[in-house]
């Protein structure tokens, strides 16, 4: 078998951590190697840890996920970071690859979307979840619109789903 793909979750609810460590390590190619339930803690496992993947929820206590990626970026460049958070807001969004997250999951989602973003980003690609796709499309035509000074027409059903597709 190949290497597993090492990950630390960073995650302030334990019942929520419990539950994404069985899901991960139902996995046969990913294992959890570490454990924090802050930001600050996060970033001594990480470096002690050096994973390939770090699962960070953005509301946590002593150091909050913003200010975790940064400081991750700084400090271990080549590991990937998933957000996996509640908030669906854009400017999180925003705020959070600006930071340098490589991918964005809801905790609302189907399990298997949390697994299929583990492996999107593992292999070196962003991942914004599903359910974010069509706004976060929609809201960078009308930027863009506005930013033109031009209406380009509205898409048709089939090239929204196109264009989403195509973010996929």
């Amino acid at each position: 078998m190949d290497k597993k793909l090492k990950i630390v979750l960073a995650e302030d609810h334990e019942t929520v951590r419990a539950g994404i460590k069985l899901l991960v390590e139902a996995q046969d190619d990913m294992e959890i190697v570490g454990e924090a339930g802050d930001g600050e803690a996060l970033i001594k496992l990480a470096a002690e840890k050096l994973p390939d993947l770090v699962v960070m929820d953005i509301s946590m206590p002593v150091m909050n996920g913003l200010e975790a990626t940064k400081r991750l970026r700084q400090l271990c460049p080549k590991v990937k970071i998933l957000t996996l958070t509640r908030h669906s807001d854009d400017a999180y969004i925003r705020q959070l690859v600006t930071a340098g997250s490589n991918g964005y999951v809801l905790k609302q989602s189907a399990p298997v979307e949390l697994i299929k973003a583990i492996r999107t980003v593992a292999d070196g690609h962003s991942y914004l979840d599903v359910q974010l796709t069509e706004r976060v499309m929609d809201s960078y035509a009308i930027r863009t619109e506005s930013l033109r000074g031009e209406k380009t027409g509205d898409l048709t059903a089939r090239e929204s789903e196109v264009i989403r597709l195509i973010a996929l």
